[in-house]
């Protein structure tokens, strides 16, 4: 395997990420929210603006794993505003394409996206969900520190079928000084 490299997309290759997106939704059905249906129906603007988004750290980010040109895999993380939860970010959309997987890819992306996580000065905890079934997921993210703390039953259908969420999370630091955050920024655009 040639190597790969963790990227954030610039705004102008939002067509990458539509892509890559379309790929995880067909491939692994169960193993997010949105559906394929759903997100091919979206207009080219959702998709500018996620990806610009993401681009800027507006309270989202999103790192992609890229080999020879191509985007091979990818990884989420939001945050609220609201100053109640803007110590948690939420990690979403993790995947790798069937091809790269089992190569460490998924392992190299979620240790990036935990370091830029890391990186912001308000952000304590990360949290996710991830299906029951997905074990492999579910090792990665225990590898790096995730410990479950609940499961939702039938949380997910997918084709009739019921499938149970996992929730996760991971402390990365308590009680931060919020004297030590600044007011604006945190880590713009670290990875490339």
């Amino acid at each position: 395997m040639s190597a790969i490299s963790i990227v954030v997309l610039h705004p102008s290759r939002w067509q990458e990420a539509k892509r890559l997106r379309l790929e995880a939704l067909r491939q692994d059905p169960t193993a997010f929210a949105s559906s394929y249906e759903e997100a091919q129906a979206y207009a080219d603007e959702v998709w500018i603006n996620r990806v610009a988004a993401a681009f800027k750290r507006d309270r989202s980010m999103t790192l992609y794993a890229e080999n020879e040109g191509t985007l091979r895999g990818m990884a989420g993380a939001a945050w609220s505003s609201r100053c109640k939860f803007c110590h948690v970010a939420e990690v979403y959309g993790v995947y790798v394409s069937p091809a790269m997987r089992g190569q460490g890819v998924g392992t190299k992306l979620m240790s990036a996206l935990l370091d830029e996580l890391a990186a912001q000065p308000r952000i304590e905890k990360v949290k996710l969900s991830v299906t029951s079934s997905h074990e492999a997921a579910v090792r990665l993210y225990q590898r790096l520190g995730f410990e479950i703390v609940g499961t939702a039953k039938g949380e997910l259908k997918v084709a009739g079928e019921y499938h149970d969420l996992y929730y996760m999370e991971k402390q990365l630091a308590l009680h931060r000084s919020d004297a030590a955050a600044p007011a604006s920024g945190g880590a713009q655009n670290r990875v490339q």
